[in-house]
């Protein structure tokens, strides 16, 4: 598939430059690819977006993204490009800019650069769980909690155990509801919301859509990198075969 050029949904993958605990880490090769191409060919075989833009002040991203044929330009600003900068200024600079350049979007995907097990079907499934709820909700990625949200403790510096909910350690696990966690994978929200929310931490707005454990991977550390690494070498016939 290829951009549809009647969508009004955008397609943005935010990638800096800098790293700090994996240095270059949104271009670092990922099985035989930089790792912000995941993302990218994700989302142009999705087949539902108008644009993939690639925000990014870096010139080596730019240029993967160009090659890929994502849409890199402009590049951001060196005042949206420090690790201080949250996803919202970021994304309201995106559609500002883009609706002076005429291209006007009500929907935005935001992919995260580093989730090289996502895949275009994930995309339009996800945007469907979006549309049910007529885009009123914005929608997170989610993955499920390996125990109840009821056995979690807290570790306190001397080792001793706080539980987080007192008892409930003791309770047996078909009498608990699954818990959820957000992977920070890829995110939808409505245009509008983007362009006039003080900020995103309104926690309550939100539908899920859910990923499997396997693809539930976040990548911030060199150990996460390798254990990415080995579930793709895993589950790679599978994500090709999903990724059409």
């Amino acid at each position: 598939m290829a951009l549809d050029p009647a969508s009004n949904i955008l397609a943005l993958v935010p990638a800096r430059g800098g790293s700090k605990r994996i240095p270059r880490k949104n271009v670092i090769n990922f099985h035989g690819k930089p790792m912000v191409a995941y993302p990218i060919d994700a989302a142009l075989r999705a087949g539902i977006f108008g644009a993939v833009h690639v925000s990014s002040d870096d010139d080596e991203i730019r240029a993967i993204a160009r090659a890929r044929g994502a849409d890199p330009e402009p590049a951001r600003p060196a005042e949206l490009s420090d690790d201080m900068t949250g996803i919202l200024p970021v994304a309201r600079w995106v559609l500002q800019t883009l609706e002076r350049q005429g291209r006007v979007f009500e929907h935005v995907f935001i992919l995260f650069p580093c989730a090289p097990m996502i895949t275009a079907h994930d995309m339009r499934a996800a945007w469907d769980v979006y549309r049910a709820h007529g885009g009123a909700k914005n929608l997170l990625t989610i993955g499920r909690n390996p125990v109840p949200a009821e056995w979690l403790y807290a570790r306190e510096p001397d080792g001793r155990l706080v539980p987080r909910t007192p008892g409930g350690a003791f309770s047996r696990s078909q009498d608990l509801a699954p818990a959820y966690y957000e992977t920070g994978t890829f995110t939808i929200f409505s245009a509008r919301f983007l362009l006039d929310a003080a900020n995103i931490a309104d926690d309550t707005n939100y539908v899920g859509y859910e990923l499997p454990a396997w693809k539930a991977v976040d990548i911030d550390t060199p150990a996460e990198l390798e254990h990415a690494r080995a579930l793709y070498a895993v589950y790679a016939e599978r994500l090709a075969a999903e990724d059409r």
